[in-house]
């Protein structure tokens, strides 16, 4: 079973998200924000992260980049509210503009994973 840790300062997204990777079969461990989900990472790695690209304090940027200094091949899923943000980050990275369709974000999350080991 897969581990994927969703990261959002917006409950709700992350209640959306986390009943729907695990209605269909994922592991799901959260975190409000950036800080915490390193920490959750580090506890126990996930094998792809989902995040928001803008929260307060760290944003997803940072984050990504923290956790690709550990694990180059992490997968990345980013969102964002904007469509004309660049990421500028290296690694295995997706970028979705919200709102977010959950069955084409389960799609790239399948296609990510499928694309070789993690770590």
């Amino acid at each position: 079973m897969h581990h994927l840790l969703i990261v959002d300062d917006e409950p709700d997204v992350v209640d959306v998200f986390s009943y729907y990777f695990e209605s269909i079969g994922y592991r799901v461990t959260v975190a409000k924000n950036a800080g915490a989900a390193l920490q959750a990472d580090a506890a126990d790695p996930a094998d792809l992260v989902i995040t928001d690209l803008s929260m307060p304090g760290m944003d997803g940027r940072e984050m990504a980049l923290r956790l690709h200094q550990r694990r180059p091949r992490l997968p990345i899923i980013m969102m964002t509210g904007f469509a004309g943000e660049e990421l500028l980050v290296h690694g295995p990275i997706s970028l979705f503009v919200k709102p977010v369709g959950l069955a084409a974000l389960g799609e790239r999350v399948e296609e990510m994973l499928a694309s070789g080991p993690q770590g």
